[in-house]
């Protein structure tokens, strides 16, 4: 876990696949965000929109630290 945030924990997970991207879990559902363009990956999440306004708003408040989590996992040999 990266960091967690109002009982949602964000992931970045090592050798995943790209485009970069952080795994947000909570409530036993989930939801992937391309650091790249900050759009959601996935069509249906089973968050509500005030839950998935907050993480995107958490995910664009630490963008850099992410992609630099990124970075270090999936580093080229």
């Amino acid at each position: 876990m990266i960091f967690s945030f109002e009982s949602l924990k964000f992931n970045i997970n090592a050798r995943d696949h790209n485009p970069p991207h952080v795994h947000v879990e909570g409530g036993g559902t989930s939801v992937r965000i391309n650091l790249r363009t900050l759009e959601f990956m996935n069509e249906e999440t089973g968050f509500s929109k005030s839950t998935l306004d907050r993480i995107m708003g958490e995910v664009v408040r630490r963008k850099y630290e992410l992609l630099e989590e990124w970075e270090k996992y999936h580093e080229e040999d």
